[in-house]
């Protein structure tokens, strides 16, 4: 072969490797019970319809699911073939992952009863975005939140995802915790009691809507995995 035919090859191998370069290593929980369901179907948006099946579960260890895609956005839906991201009774939702691959936990939040829809929210997965020890707190409500961790406030404006590193503690390596939320002009209190230091591991706190009470709720997921 020569040198012109080899470097078309090449151009051409890497090309079809590039397309399909970009791993994921993904693991999904919910903050429903059975919504969106044990089986999520991921099809890639503009490439292949079936790209693979997610096991979401309603806590976090080591299964995760590796997916080879093409493109950063995927359609999820509770059935496969190319259809089921066209039915409205499938669909569960949409989302954007890393350009550059990765770990990611897709967290789904269901949003009305006897729905699958999900608002979808990618969480970064790495030691870098998510480092042992921390508490990553992701304030998906509609209302501002302030966390007191051994009375030393950590303030969340609605929507925002962020870390507590190194948070403080008593003598029982544990920090007493009090959250509020603003709601109706006022701060109320939603959640007191104690949250023991994650150690070597990370623990995910997610704050939603309770349309209820109006004010938020919140539920941690304690990682028993190695963050890779």
């Amino acid at each position: 072969m020569n040198a012109r035919l080899f470097a078309v090859a090449a151009a051409a191998v890497f090309s079809v490797t590039a397309a399909y370069s970009q791993e994921y290593q993904v693991r999904g929980i919910t903050v429903g019970q059975d919504n969106p369901g044990p089986e999520v179907h991921v099809h890639q948006d503009g490439g292949a319809p079936d790209a693979g099946v997610l096991e979401v579960k309603s806590f976090l260890n080591h299964e995760g699911t590796t997916f080879k895609l093409k493109g950063r956005k995927i359609v999820l839906t509770t059935q496969a073939g190319a259809a089921s991201a066209k039915d409205p009774a499938q669909l569960i939702g949409s989302c954007e992952l890393p350009a550059k691959g990765g770990s990611v936990i897709l967290l789904f939040v269901p949003e009305k009863a006897g729905s699958p829809t999900s608002k979808i929210v990618v969480i970064d997965d790495s030691k870098k975005g998510f480092p042992p020890g921390s508490f990553k707190v992701a304030n998906l409500s509609s209302l501002p939140v302030k966390i007191e961790l051994e009375k030393k406030p950590f303030d969340f404006k609605a929507g925002e995802i962020r870390n507590i590193e190194d948070p403080p503690v008593n003598d029982a390596s544990a920090s007493a915790v009090k959250g509020s939320c603003e709601s109706e002009g006022e701060w109320k209190m939603f959640s007191s009691g104690v949250w023991p230091h994650p150690g070597g591991k990370r623990v995910l706190q997610v704050i939603t809507d309770n349309a209820d009470t109006k004010t938020v709720d919140i539920r941690g997921f304690r990682d028993v995995a190695t963050p890779p």
